[in-house]
């Protein structure tokens, strides 16, 4: 049961992780190609579910793996943390729209360092 959660965990921070590099990726390049941004408002929409919901997918079974775990050098508890705080950052990224581009730039820095370590984290004892 416990490589069930583990690989479905795994596979929910690679698709998160995965549209937020897609998405970080392409946006600069559909700006240009699209001024009225139609499109990539539509595709904007469409990465944001499927990175939430792969990151509560991720979450859920971070949780779930951090209450299995009997082992005192389980590291879940500092991985399901950190993702906790990559959620709020992102959040604030994604809903407070009113801020600098400075700052919306860090967050986005912020938001992909969070992503690394937290995939770095739970790739250690699988």
């Amino acid at each position: 049961m416990e490589a069930i959660i583990k690989y479905i965990h795994m596979i929910g921070l690679s698709v998160w992780l995965g549209s937020m590099v897609l998405w970080a990726v392409f946006a600069p390049q559909l700006y240009k190609i699209d001024p009225s941004k139609k499109t990539s408002d539509t595709l904007r929409g469409y990465f944001s579910s499927v990175s939430w919901t792969s990151y509560f997918l991720a979450l859920v079974s971070g949780l779930t793996l951090y209450f299995l775990e009997q082992s005192t050098t389980s590291n879940w508890l500092l991985e399901v943390s950190l993702l906790g705080l990559a959620g709020v950052v992102i959040a604030l990224h994604s809903y407070a729209t009113k801020l600098s581009a400075a700052l919306r730039g860090a967050f986005n820095g912020v938001m992909l360092i969070l992503a690394l370590v937290v995939v770095y984290l739970a790739t250690i004892y699988i």
